[in-house]
């Protein structure tokens, strides 16, 4: 999926930086997933999930850029990376062809500043040229900023999965699932 960098000034009078990765990113990728999934209780993953290589990374990112129907973008703040935005199709079916899943990942020093605005904003946008007509995503529950964020544009709660996730203590997090018509 085709996307042109764009600079663009954030809350706090940053510029942020948003693109597609390269493969050169691929380290620096790996790292960043590592660090977030420690940071949040929000992510399906944690950081015993997080086991591939660099090299593998950087295979995956030439596999997303030459595809029609996936978008990775980074957003960067003078110079380091601060969230990752990613887009997909749900199915290859043609009766799932209208679908893409959407998800988003910040630092924490980060929130609040207008990336993740910024980052949702272009990926759904590339969702629409890319021709999807609805836009789905799961959240946690418990993640207000975050569903704050998803209702701000457009997102609409459809349903709720008890305990979805399960964490190392035995707790569980309910996901709420919202969607956003693209048409």
């Amino acid at each position: 999926m085709e996307y042109t960098s764009k600079n663009c000034l954030l809350k706090n009078g940053a510029n942020c930086l948003v693109r597609r990765p390269e493969a050169e990113d691929a380290e620096q990728i790996v790292r960043y997933q590592r660090e977030t999934s420690v940071e949040t209780p929000y992510l399906i993953v944690g950081p015993e999930d997080i086991t591939q290589t660099t090299e593998e990374q950087a295979q995956r990112i030439t596999r997303w850029n030459t595809s029609s129907r996936r978008l990775r973008l980074l957003a960067e703040v003078e110079g380091g990376l601060a969230g990752i935005a990613i887009l997909y199709g749900v199915g290859m079916q043609n009766r799932l062809r209208h679908r893409c899943s959407v998800d988003i990942t910040l630092y924490q020093k980060f929130c609040g500043i207008g990336i993740g605005t910024l980052l949702l904003g272009e990926i759904l946008e590339a969702a629409k040229t890319a021709g999807y007509l609805q836009a789905e995503l799961e959240v946690v529950s418990s993640n207000r900023p975050a569903i704050g964020l998803y209702q701000k544009l457009g997102f609409e709660t459809v349903g709720s999965i008890p305990r979805a996730l399960q964490y190392p203590d035995g707790s569980f997090a309910d996901f709420l699932l919202m969607v956003k018509a693209l048409d």
